[in-house]
């Protein structure tokens, strides 16, 4: 059975343009179909470039569940989340995050690692 994840960024539009080209090379990954909306409200996953956008947090829109990731040239110092893709992001760091992100978000509930990052919510 297919699960489809939708992703969503809060960023400037040509860092959207690039992880709208790199869902349309990567995001079909057999029983895991991603897809980009621009929606927040309705994402599994929020990419937020933390240079420009950190203030906006927590999200107007959040829900329970939501997955947000930090998109930075490098690791924001006390970042609020375990997830990070780094500027510019390249095919094979987006991919390794796409296994991560279906990981956390495929677990069973009595798996505590899992459990507590679909809890990080801003």
């Amino acid at each position: 059975m297919t699960t489809h994840y939708i992703i969503s960024m809060i960023a400037e539009e040509h860092h959207k343009a690039l992880v709208k080209s790199l869902l349309v090379t990567f995001g079909d990954r057999g029983d895991n179909q991603w897809t980009y909306q621009d929606n927040v409200a309705n994402s599994d996953v929020i990419i937020v470039d933390f240079e420009l956008f950190a203030q906006r947090l927590p999200l107007r829109d959040g829900k329970a569940g939501h997955i947000v990731v930090a998109y930075a040239p490098q690791t924001p110092s006390n970042s609020p989340t375990p997830f990070m893709m780094s500027k510019p992001v390249r095919g094979r760091d987006f991919v390794k995050l796409l296994e991560r992100l279906e990981d956390v978000l495929k677990a069973t509930d009595e798996d505590e690692f899992a459990k507590t990052h679909r809890r990080i919510v801003f």
